[in-house]
């Protein structure tokens, strides 16, 4: 069946909100100032979008449709800023399947940063974004230095890409879960989003080498889409040689290319991928673990437990039976 073509939107460097209201606008949906909705033939899309002091801004975003959907940001805002985008993993049927993994891990960027982010046709998408201004981050972040202030002040065009830990992602999905909560909706998004901006500094102080700047639009945008098109199937392993062929370069250029932004060749990359969504249907499902080795394609589940305490420091049998709720 021929894809459907794709829908782009170009909110221009608008501020979120006049681009939730462009946005709905073309769509023929509804942003009040908080709520968007959106509801067509061919897509549903919603979202809730909350700005504190003016400068910091805590968006939670979900959307479906038919065709791809790409936003581009091809303008810069007028203020420095700084986004932070945190995706979750699978989404999880009521009857216990598990569509494909989409969106999971955490970008940064910078207002500087010209890209675009495709969303894939037939998949539920759904992130939290942080976004403020850099003088914000300045009254908070005080005299002392460390690799997160370093980041943020880099006035080159760049993007980071982190996994995803246990503590953030409970908070992401904390701040979903609390969305009907009218009454504490504002002051717990401050809070929760305030809490994962800690918790990145510290991840980050721990785990980060060095920084990505000034990397090339078209690479950046052709990199995300390898990764959400072709690394978010585990049951079948992707195959460089394909990927060589659709993209036009060689194993080792595109492996080089897609190490420069996710920090490792597509192979390893893939198999981290694998891991942490084995460590986040292990916390979050009441699935087996031989369930979750056959569903994510491990060979049994032996290899599924040791590599698995391999990557983490500790077997998927100490996790099974302590499920994480949602921070509440």
């Amino acid at each position: 069946m021929k894809q459907k073509e794709k829908y782009v939107f170009d909110p221009h460097g608008a501020h979120p909100h006049d681009a939730y209201a462009q946005f709905a606008k073309e769509l023929g949906g509804t942003w009040d100032g908080q709520e968007l909705k959106i509801k067509t033939d061919w897509c549903k899309i919603e979202g809730y979008s909350f700005e504190f002091l003016n400068e910091f801004i805590i968006a939670i975003l979900g959307m479906e449709s038919d065709r791809p959907i790409m936003t581009r940001h091809s303008s810069l805002s007028k203020e420095k800023t700084i986004t932070i985008r945190l995706g979750l993993g699978a989404t999880y049927k009521s009857n216990g399947t598990v569509k494909k993994f989409n969106n999971a891990g955490i970008l940064i960027l910078n207002s500087t940063q010209i890209h675009d982010f495709e969303f894939p046709a037939g998949e539920w998408s759904q992130w939290v974004s942080i976004r403020f201004s850099l003088n914000f981050f300045r009254k908070f972040a005080g005299d002392k230095k460390f690799k997160l202030k370093e980041l943020f002040e880099n006035d080159s065009p760049w993007i980071n890409y982190y996994s995803q830990n246990a503590e953030i992602e409970s908070r992401v999905r904390a701040l979903i879960k609390n969305l009907d909560k009218e009454n504490r909706k504002h002051t717990f998004f401050f809070t929760k989003a305030m809490e994962i901006v800690e918790l990145l500094k510290g991840k980050i102080e721990n785990d980060a080498d060095k920084f990505k700047s000034n990397i090339h639009p078209e690479d950046l945008k052709l990199m995300l889409e390898l990764r959400d098109t072709h690394l978010s199937d585990f049951t079948e392993i992707p195959n460089l040689t394909e990927l060589s062929d659709k993209y036009g370069m060689s194993v080792s250029k595109l492996n080089r290319l897609f190490k420069s932004i996710f920090d490792k060749p597509i192979l390893q990359f893939y198999n981290q991928q694998k891991l942490e969504e084995a460590h986040r249907q292990i916390v979050y499902t009441n699935k087996s673990l031989t369930e979750i080795a056959i569903d994510l394609n491990f060979s049994h589940v032996g290899h599924m437990s040791s590599s698995f305490k391999n990557h983490f420091g500790y077997a998927p049998s100490a996790l099974k039976g302590k499920h994480m709720d949602y921070l509440s």
